[in-house]
Formats: C-alpha cells, sequence, structure tokens
C-alpha cells in the first residue's frame, strides 16, 4: 500500500468517525437543542456543568418555571416536593456564585421563572472558578466534544444496562450514601473570607433574575449541629453580610433554634452540611411549606 493511500484511508476514516459521533449526537440530542425540547425528559451526569450550561439554552426554560440556585449541598433537593412550580436544579457540586451565574445567565433570555430558591452559605461567595472547562464551553458541543461523547456514553450504557437513576430530568442527583457524621463532629473550621467578584456575581445574578421578574426566597443550607456550634460565629457574620450585601428578599435561615432538632439528628445528614437522602426529603418538605409561606401563596 503506498503512502498516499495509507494517508487518504487514515483521512476518511477520521471523518467517517467524526461524521458518526455528530449524527449519533445529533440523534441523541442529549442537551435539547437539536430539536423541540418541550415535554422531554433530559439528565446530566458526572458531566454536569458543561451539561447545564447547555441544558439551560433550551430544555429549561421550556420545562421549567422555577429555580434551585446552589452548591454541592442542594443537589440532592429533588423538585417533586415542591408544589406549585415547576423546580430545575442549577446547583452543581463544588459550586460557587460564579458558575450558578453562568448557569442561570443561559436560561434566562427564554425563560419564564417565577421562584427562585437561592442559596446561603459561606462556601458559595468564597471563590468564583469556573472548573472543567466551564470558561470554555460553547453551543457547537452539542455536535461534539470530549465532553459530550461522556454525556453520550453515559446515555446509551444507561440504555443498554438500566440501573436505578442517579440523576433526574430536574437538575438533581443522589449523592453517594455513607455512615451519618459522629455526635462530636465538627469538620473543617470555615473560612470566613469572601470573594468580591464572587459576591457581585451572586448579587447580580440575582438583581437580573428579579428584574425578569421573578420572586427571590434565599435558603440558608442547615449545618449539621456540633459543625454549627463550632463554626456558629462565622455563619452568623455571613448571614449579616447576607442580608445587607445581597438584594433584599425573604430568607429562611434553616439554622435558626426551631431547626435544631432537625441539624442534630445525624441520620439527616452524611458530613457537616451534606444531606442524607432522609435528610434531604425531610429539608424539601419543610422548604416547600417555608416557601410558600414567604411567598403568601394561597
Amino acid at each position: 500500500m503506498s503512502a498516499s493511500l495509507w494517508l487518504a484511508m487514515t483521512l476518511g476514516l477520521i471523518a467517517l468517525l467524526i461524521g458518526l459521533h455528530i449524527l449519533l449526537a445529533w440523534r441523541l440530542d442529549l442537551f435539547g437543542i437539536c430539536r423541540d425540547p418541550h415535554g422531554r425528559t433530559l439528565i446530566t451526569s458526572e458531566h454536569e456543568r458543561k451539561a447545564k450550561y447547555l441544558l439551560n439554552q433550551a430544555y429549561v426554560p421550556a420545562n421549567f418555571d422555577a429555580l434551585i440556585i446552589g452548591a454541592s449541598a442542594s443537589v440532592n433537593w429533588h423538585s417533586n416536593y415542591f408544589t406549585g412550580y415547576r423546580f430545575y436544579n442549577e446547583s452543581i457540586e463544588g459550586g460557587d456564585a460564579s458558575e450558578e451565574r453562568r448557569l442561570v445567565e443561559q436560561a434566562l433570555p427564554q425563560g419564564h421563572f417565577k421562584v427562585a430558591l437561592v442559596a446561603l452559605t459561606p462556601r458559595v461567595t468564597a471563590l468564583h472558578i469556573l472548573q472543567d472547562g466551564f470558561d470554555q464551553v460553547t453551543r457547537t458541543e452539542v455536535l461534539g466534544s470530549i465532553s459530550s461523547l461522556g454525556v453520550e456514553y453515559d446515555a446509551v450504557m444507561d440504555r443498554i444496562h438500566p440501573h436505578p437513576p442517579t440523576y433526574f430530568p430536574d437538575g438533581s442527583h443522589n449523592l453517594p450514601v455513607h455512615a451519618p457524621p459522629k455526635p462530636n463532629f465538627t469538620g473543617e473550621k470555615l473560612d470566613p473570607g469572601q470573594d468580591p467578584e464572587a459576591i457581585g456575581d451572586y448579587r447580580r445574578v440575582v438583581e437580573e433574575l428579579m428584574v425578569h421578574g421573578t420572586r427571590i426566597v434565599y435558603v440558608a443550607y442547615p449545618f449539621y449541629g456540633p459543625a454549627y456550634n463550632y463554626n456558629k460565629d462565622v455563619i452568623e457574620n455571613y448571614m449579616h453580610f447576607a442580608a445587607t450585601e445581597m438584594p433584599p428578599a425573604p430568607i429562611i435561615d434553616f439554622n435558626a433554634p426551631e431547626y435544631a432538632a432537625f441539624r442534630n439528628d445525624s441520620t439527616n445528614y452524611l458530613d457537616e452540611i451534606h444531606l442524607s437522602p432522609t435528610g434531604a426529603d425531610k429539608l424539601c418538605r419543610m422548604l416547600n411549606e417555608r416557601m410558600h409561606e414567604a411567598l403568601h401563596d394561597q
């Protein structure tokens, strides 16, 4: 075989593989951009940042009228516990204010969101890192990229070997379950430092939502009791900061004394702030009731 023939065959094979990948990506349309996303049930996977960026461009505004905005402590808040609205969970593991703003801004041009639950915790506004190539994702990735290939692989394998879902069409996903924290568990001491750029991004995304007519309800993540006591000064100072620096809106503070019984029950937690499946279910039920009270819904 001549070198020119080998080169032509190699290039042809590469072109064929690229074409098959583009065809598969279009056919699966895992991000709801190639076809009408109304009524579809699309999920993320471990590649959640880029997936949610793309899902927010059409799928989220077409199917949801409310948002949960936060970090990993709210990724397992499932929307089936919330009544009156169709919530999409924008929370991402290790997420921060700048990443959440980038996600929400993809949905705002087409979205009509009635309510947004905005999480308050020191970690969210402590840094503004865009992780996993989140600063470079583009719409063209729906037809081909390393990240989209990973999501496609996950989707195909799930169809070949079905298993209980971990990721859900409302943007939430389950966290790995393990033994609850011990009664004397304190976790790491919270860093009281805050990042000005992250603070600005969180403030601006709330302002942008308000301009679009979205009603805001802030939600303070409930810390496990011993961890809260260990970090009480940092958490209280942060809540004071949030009340003065963020746009005015009702605050549901799950670190308040009336929720002490919930926070002191270790079975509700996986660590100092991440909730177990049981704890997340309990919190969502309480949050649904408190949310409607804060919004004065009938």
